[in-house]
């Protein structure tokens, strides 16, 4: 069917019926769409899906005149206009990398310009803590803000790569997809997982095979270095966990604990050393229980500093400077905290 009429000489066209269609969920917002055969008592079905991707503010032609797309009345053909982003609240995938491109590009936003792959580094770190503890608080918002930052920052490597020359945007979706893809073999191949735990083990095959690694040492030496050590013990543990070197229970990973945590009192010269071994055999335990020790530890962090900024608050009631509290008052008021605002 031919639209140029309504749409001009460049659009995309769909029908109601493939519109609605889980699979069809990415729309170049940049030209115009046309909907159409929207069936007798469909509209409001396109209606809704159209709102989500294109916003209420869009302009849309429909029963001869121009409206805004939350003031359409039924019709069977919606012609969505291109507004520009300034004016837009709703945003595709491929908006956002042009958004991008348009703040790398020779007259856009220095900063975003004078980035590398060494400069965002921190940036990349940041965000994924942001979200995580977004996560850890449950804040949807925060979750909704801070997910969207961790995508920023892969795709924000993939414009310096396409300014390298290194790779394009659409490589790095692609290869994305494909690992996906190949990786989840009991979802698009002939393979059948019952539970999450046969799932994660045709995930492991799948990425041993894809990465070439033939063996224990081959896992072990791609652990990234830049985790921080509890992440790698952890990492390390759980890889050779699937050998059969592991203990056989939680009882023994504990006395381990306690064995290591005598070699520590009683060690005189390689305090470190010890230390380091404690610290292991506390995450091996932690591991077994499915405890992950960063995140436990990071909530022990926050309730200690959370407590003891009670202790700092009580200290001014008293007009005595912190340091000349002494202990035994400290003490006094970090127990009354946790009586007081937390669950026993």
């Amino acid at each position: 069917m031919d639209f140029s009429p309504l749409a001009g000489d460049s659009y995309a066209q769909i029908t109601a019926s493939k519109f609605l269609e889980r699979k069809i969920n990415s729309f170049d917002s940049n030209i115009p769409t046309v909907i159409y055969n929207i069936p007798e008592g469909g509209f409001d079905a396109v209606k809704k899906k159209a709102l989500d991707y294109f916003g209420a503010e869009a302009d849309v032609v429909c029963d001869g005149g121009v409206h805004k797309l939350a003031e359409a009345e039924k019709a069977d053909t919606l012609v969505i206009k291109p507004l520009p982003y300034i004016e837009r609240s709703r945003f595709g995938f491929g908006d956002l990398v042009e958004i991008i491109r348009r703040l790398r590009d020779p007259d856009g936003c220095p900063w975003d310009r004078a980035q590398t792959y060494e400069s965002i580094r921190p940036c990349a770190i940041e965000e994924a803590y942001e979200l995580v503890e977004a996560a850890s608080l449950k804040d949807r918002d925060k979750i909704l803000e801070e997910s969207g930052d961790v995508v920023l920052q892969g795709l924000f490597y993939a414009s310096i790569a396409e300014d390298e020359g290194d790779f394009t945007f659409n490589d790095m979706i692609s290869a994305l997809a494909h690992k996906l893809v190949t990786r989840h073999t009991h979802i698009f191949g002939s393979n059948k997982a019952e539970n999450a735990d046969q799932a994660l083990g045709f995930w492991e095959k799948a990425k041993a095979k894809e990465k070439g690694q033939a063996g224990i040492a081959d896992k072990l030496d791609s652990i990234p270095k830049t985790f921080t050590a509890l992440m790698r013990a952890m990492k390390a543990q759980k890889i050779i966990k699937k050998t059969g070197f592991d203990f056989p229970n939680t009882k023994e990973a504990l006395d381990k604990v306690k064995e290591e945590i005598s070699e520590f009192e009683n060690a005189v010269d390689n305090l470190e050393e010890e230390a380091g071994d404690l610290l292991f055999s506390a995450v091996n335990l932690l591991r077994m229980y499915g405890i992950d020790p960063e995140i436990a530890l990071n909530n022990t962090t926050d309730k200690f500093i959370r407590r003891f900024l009670y202790v700092d608050k009580k200290a001014k009631e008293t007009g005595i400077p912190l340091e000349e509290c002494g202990l035994e008052r400290m003490e006094g008021w970090y127990q009354e905290y946790k009586r007081l605002y937390e669950k026993q």
